[in-house]
């Protein structure tokens, strides 16, 4: 028997810290971007730069779960995925969390991507941000 613990680490994946190398290497990319477009390199310079409480509002703002799956991103289904979400540099990140899917605008800038990332997963909105 499992008690109450163990069945939650079965479900939810353990609480220990987000491997963003795992986490690349098991990432699609989509509506034209790919792993080395400029956008994507400046997206993971930045989420290197979160502390470990942002990778994790980060993780749950994509995919609705603050934590790794238990075997790493290679068990996560569907593959967390990065998807080209315009030019309208106005516009936040937004999320479709039933596909693990983070729509991400054309920020080529850090500063401006870190803080629309930011703004993005602190403010715990659901379709208000649409």
């Amino acid at each position: 028997m499992f008690d109450q613990q163990e069945i939650q680490v079965l479900i939810s994946g353990a609480r220990v810290p987000i491997c963003l190398d795992d986490l690349k290497n098991f990432t699609n990319y989509s509506g034209g971007y790919t792993a080395t477009h400029p956008v994507i390199e400046t997206f993971w310079e930045v989420v290197e730069g979160f502390t470990d409480e942002e990778k994790r509002k980060l993780l749950r703002f994509v995919t609705s779960c603050s934590r790794p799956p238990l075997l790493g991103f290679k068990e996560l289904y569907p593959a967390f995925c990065i998807h080209h979400g315009g030019n309208d540099l106005e516009r936040l990140p937004t999320a479709s969390t039933c596909m693990n899917l983070l729509k991400l605008p054309e920020f080529c800038d850090e500063n401006l991507m870190r803080n629309k990332l930011l703004y993005a997963i602190e403010s715990s909105a659901g379709f208000e941000l649409s």
